[in-house]
């Protein structure tokens, strides 16, 4: 049976959020939680994440700021959404169909505040458990992946033209090859540029290896410090620190992940260091964008020109931010937040 208690009141990190909800079952105990950030402009809508949280402390902060990243994203691609986020916290035994169905429940009680989908640690498998007991989930012919790695390589585009950089012959790192990183990888070698990539899973890396034969495979340890013109961050948030800024060795930084930099006023660090980092909420949003409009087609529409339309203008309004950028001496960071109504960031 499903417990779902609004606990914003308890947990200080979310005190930016029109509401925290804590999802238990009666047979498994705490499930995760639901971080509905901002509803001003329409459902809040994220993805569903499972990670071995090491407490729930830990689970809450991710979703707070994931839920935030959401609502930047819809946002700057003007889209008739909030931003949310669910998280599910993961250890061994799981009961997946139970923990899945009172996420499910979960949301369904909420009534179309909150729309889902897929995230790191929840697939299509997963999200069946979701569907059967609510429709605020993104339709299973979608195709998230595609989306958010098209979006991201628009903007990888805009950002090597604005530097007057040719893509063929470019030296990229991309960081985690699961399903968006390997979309990246592959989309990067078929512009002609000498890639690397890295991954903790050395299954995927065998699996994309065996697809594209000619990249480099790095250490984990050692991606963020390979000499590289492109660091393409596609796995988790937090990668790019301030003890890490002097280490990196990119010119550009242009990627998938979310929450890449691990303060916001570490934007201005890299652009001290002479590295051009494209905000994550700006570039990633490929999968929000089919999400909405999927939902919000009218009966019988052909969305999918207009789905495709908005994720090439990532790379329009990429370009539009750098050269902002370059023209009024903010860093690229504090252009797409001033474009969604946000202070800079203090350094």
């Amino acid at each position: 049976m499903l417990r779902l208690t609004e606990v914003r009141s308890r947990h200080s990190a979310a005190a930016g959020c029109d509401a925290l909800y804590e999802v238990a079952h009666e047979r498994i105990g705490v499930v995760g939680f639901i971080a509905l950030h901002e509803l001003a402009n329409g459902p809040g809508v994220g993805g569903i994440r499972r990670l071995p949280y090491p407490s729930e402390r830990a689970a809450v902060q991710d979703a707070v700021l994931l839920a935030e990243q959401m609502t930047l994203k819809t946002a700057l691609a003007g889209l008739p959404a909030g931003g949310a986020k669910a998280v599910v916290i993961d250890r061994p035994g799981l009961d997946l169909a139970v923990a899945y169905g009172a996420i499910g429940d979960a949301i369904e009680a909420l009534d179309g505040q909150y729309f889902c989908g897929a995230d790191l640690g929840t697939s299509e498998a997963e999200l069946a458990y979701v569907r059967q007991r609510t429709t605020h989930v993104n339709l299973a012919a979608n195709e998230p992946a595609d989306s958010t790695a098209a979006g991201v390589l628009y903007a990888i585009d805009a950002a090597l033209r604005h530097c007057g950089i040719a893509a063929a012959g470019t030296r990229a790192m991309v960081q985690g090859v699961g399903s968006i990183g390997s979309r990246i990888a592959a989309g990067l070698v078929a512009r002609g540029a000498v890639v690397a990539i890295s991954d903790i899973l050395p299954d995927r890396i065998a699996a994309l290896h065996a697809q594209l034969p000619g990249v480099a495979v790095v250490p984990p340890a050692e991606d963020l410090l390979t000499d590289a013109v492109l660091l393409s961050p596609c796995a988790v948030g937090q990668v790019v620190t301030a003890a890490r800024v002097p280490q990196l060795r990119c010119k550009l930084i242009v990627g998938a992940a979310n929450n890449q930099l691990d303060a916001p006023c570490l934007g201005e660090h890299l652009a001290e260091a002479g590295i051009l980092y494209v905000p994550d909420f700006a570039v990633n949003a490929g999968a929000v964008i089919e999400g909405v409009m999927t939902r919000m087609a009218a009966p019988g529409e052909d969305v999918r020109p207009r789905i495709d339309a908005a994720i090439a203008a990532i790379g329009e309004r990429t370009g539009s931010i750098l050269a902002e950028a370059s023209e009024s001496g903010w860093t690229p960071l504090e252009v797409a937040l001033s474009r969604v109504d946000r202070p800079r960031p203090v350094c």
